[in-house]
């Protein structure tokens, strides 16, 4: 069958096909691929959808939705963060020590530490007027160093300070405080960018910046804003990974770094700016737990898991780029 074009002329049934996937949003693509993935570790080990597997899942997702969403925010005003392994890091490692001397009140520190650290990126980025891929490789190695300075190997907490992390270790109906903490923090940004003037102005920024600052848009404070959001997220992800493991690590957060961005693209946010947002990351992040989780499940060897990983963030960006923003070279 041939479909008529309305320019009089006949397209062939590539070119229709063409125009349909042409038409679909990058997040369809993502939720057909959680399917195919789904489906494939099923065959390669019945317990793959297991409630336990499932729980686990859901469990470790939370994590790396937290770190994600920050992560959305600089990479929709067309920037990077690549501080995030290292702010994950170096909170990890304070926090056990601040536990010690401050108890409770260490949460609200480490998270306005991560406000800081996000604040600095942002100066970087909008007054010194470096690209947030080389401010933040900057400031990542940082705090990195930091974290090592502070402890280099890895540290437990002693038992009798494991009541406080109860806060993040135990449940509420049955359900841990992980997920409850990311389905917050999901709820909480998802109604930030749809009902708040700053949540929209990152989107204007990130879809055409000089167009943005003729607006009247306060470009400075909505790319701080975005960063800042970053940092507390990022430390919030150290917080709660210390949490779980009673003690924290210097290295722990350097596998957030590829990862965030990797949830962030695969679900259809632009790397480009201004395209995506809160859902996105939620099915990205959905869809690499179940790869992540699958491959171990499986078998599959891990030097091969990064290969596949990488894999992923190239569809991701092949699918979700924003070409329009790119000169035509003829």
């Amino acid at each position: 069958m041939e479909e008529k074009s309305p320019y009089g002329k006949q397209r062939g049934g590539r070119e229709a096909a063409m125009s349909v996937v042409g038409r679909l949003k990058p997040i369809h693509f993502t939720m057909a691929l959680m399917l195919l993935v789904a489906l494939a570790m099923t065959v390669g080990n019945k317990e793959f959808l297991s409630l336990y597997n499932i729980t686990t899942i859901v469990t470790f997702g939370a994590i790396l939705l937290i770190v994600a969403l920050g992560q959305m925010f600089p990479i929709l005003i067309g920037g990077i963060d690549l501080s995030v392994g290292g702010t994950v890091s170096f909170i990890s490692v304070i926090f056990v020590f601040l536990i010690h001397r401050f108890g409770y009140w260490s949460y609200p520190i480490c998270l306005a530490t991560g406000l800081g650290i996000g604040y600095v990126n942002g100066i970087i980025l909008t007054r010194v007027k470096i690209p947030s891929f080389i401010a933040t490789l900057g400031t990542g190695g940082i705090v990195t160093s930091l974290a090592y300075l502070v402890s280099p190997r890895p540290i437990s907490a002693p038992p009798d300070e494991y009541g406080f992390f109860d806060v993040v270790n135990g449940s509420l109906l049955g359900i841990t405080n992980v997920f409850v903490l990311g389905f917050v923090t999901f709820i909480l940004l998802l109604a930030f960018v749809r009902f708040t003037h700053v949540g929209r102005n990152i989107y204007f920024v990130g879809s055409n910046i000089r167009m943005a600052w003729m607006s009247g848009t306060d470009i400075v404070k909505t790319r701080n804003v975005a960063f800042m959001l970053c940092g507390v997220c990022a430390a919030l992800t150290g917080i709660i990974i210390s949490s779980v493991r009673y003690g924290g690590d210097p290295v722990v957060g350097t596998s957030y770094v590829l990862n965030s961005v990797a949830a962030v693209v695969v679900g259809g946010t632009a790397m480009t700016g201004g395209v995506g947002g809160v859902l996105n990351v939620l099915f990205g992040t959905l869809f690499l737990s179940l790869l992540d989780n699958g491959m171990n499940v499986v078998g599959i060897d891990q030097y091969l898991q990064q290969a596949i990983l990488g894999a992923m963030v190239i569809f991701g960006v092949a699918v979700s780029f924003d070409r329009t923003k790119i000169p035509i070279v003829k």
